[in-house]
């Protein structure tokens, strides 16, 4: 434990996004542990090795913070890898990749929006996370050539392989775009204006479509994304599915799935 009970933070919104960031890092971890074996040329594995040792060590210096918070006091099993029975990671991460394509896909689209996040929580008030986002910004930079290569690579060789990164590209991207919150989401809301990231999550959002979609664009991948030529800004092209979204653990229920309300027949049946 780094902190006593008495002197816990207070702060769910801080609380929540730690969670939700040592989990998506967790199970990206897992994920791309299987490609250390199973990537498709021998440096792709070594890489895939390296990154799943990443993600992974990111992953353990993030929980450790949980326990510095009030809210970790109600469930202590919920602060350690070992016994944490929550999975704040997106739905995408459920399963087992279907392919390489969906390694490429992962490390371009959430682990660039995760990395988003960080590059503005470099000067936040909460100094275990300022000292902890530079840390990974710089090593994410190792991840983030990879990823670009890999895309180009895919993109470029045609056929039913550009079709698999296609897939699989469009498969997570609403769901990323989703994770840093709706434009009044009161989570990211709360840590812009404590000062724990430099920005709220419309412009979060913005610098991530910014950071992704010059490459698509050059590769003639179309995403639903418009650059707007008044704000200068990337923005989403259509409405993203928040009612789909679970404000709690940042993910997307799958299409097929009901909301609550729906299932028991409340409003917003048909």
């Amino acid at each position: 434990m780094t902190g006593t009970a008495a002197a816990r933070i207070d702060n769910a919104a801080l609380f929540a996004v730690l969670a939700s960031l040592a989990d998506n890092k967790q199970a990206m971890g897992r994920r791309y542990a299987y490609w250390a074996n199973g990537a498709p040329a021998l440096e792709a594995a070594v890489a895939a090795a390296a990154m799943t040792q990443d993600e992974i060590g990111h992953a353990r210096t993030l929980y450790p913070l949980l326990e510095d918070f009030a809210q970790a006091a109600t469930d202590p099993r919920q602060v350690a890898p070992e016994t944490r029975t929550l999975r704040y990671h997106l739905a995408f991460l459920d399963r087992e990749f279907a392919g390489w394509s969906d390694f490429v896909a992962t490390n371009f689209l959430l682990d660039g929006a995760l990395t988003t996040f960080f590059e503005a929580a470099q000067h936040s008030a909460y100094e275990p996370l300022r000292q902890r986002a530079r840390k990974i910004v710089q090593e994410e930079q190792v991840h983030r050539a990879h990823a670009e290569g890999w895309v180009r690579r895919l993109a470029r060789a045609g056929g039913a392989v550009r079709q698999a990164l296609l897939s699989s590209l469009q498969r997570l991207w609403e769901e990323t775009l989703c994770w840093f919150g709706p434009d009044d989401d009161p989570v990211m809301g709360q840590l812009y204006r404590d000062g724990f990231i430099d920005a709220p999550p419309a412009e979060l959002r913005s610098r991530y479509l910014q950071r992704v979609m010059p490459l698509l664009e050059g590769l003639a991948i179309e995403m639903p994304a418009r650059f707007d030529p008044e704000s200068k800004r990337w923005l989403p092209e259509q409405a993203l599915p928040w009612e789909r979204w679970e404000a709690d653990s940042r993910r997307l229920r799958p299409a097929s799935q009901q909301a609550p309300e729906q299932a028991l027949g409340g409003e917003g049946q048909p």
